[in-house]
């Protein structure tokens, strides 16, 4: 995440994490979450939901960042990108780094990055 999506996000931690159980939670809270939207059996909507949030804007901004990185998040953003599609890879990715970012805050840990291996 860059510095000033780093400062927009820090903004919003002032609302507590611990409000959200788990970062599946968090990530839901911020409309990261393929929807699940099933009737009989069926599956009838996939979409992410549509939540106008300064937060998830700046992570959808911080994975779209990542295409050209050879981090493993970067990695993990052409894998999603030649399955899915850019705009889905960005959605994913962006899950990801919610899920990152809210348990670098609950457990106080730093985020080590692995390499694209």
């Amino acid at each position: 995440m860059n510095h000033v999506s780093q400062q927009q996000f820090s903004s919003r931690k002032k609302a507590k994490i611990s409000r959200w159980p788990s970062a599946k939670h968090f990530a839901s809270w911020l409309g990261l979450c393929p929807g699940t939207k099933i009737s009989g059996g069926k599956v009838l909507n996939k979409k992410a939901k549509r939540i106008p949030s300064s937060a998830a804007t700046a992570f959808r901004v911080a994975a779209f960042t990542l295409a050209n990185s050879k981090s493993a998040l970067g990695a993990y953003y052409q894998r999603m990108r030649g399955k899915l599609g850019a705009p889905k890879a960005i959605t994913a990715t962006a899950h990801k780094l919610a899920r990152l970012v809210y348990s670098m805050f609950k457990h106080g840990s730093q985020y080590v990055d692995e390499g694209q291996d």
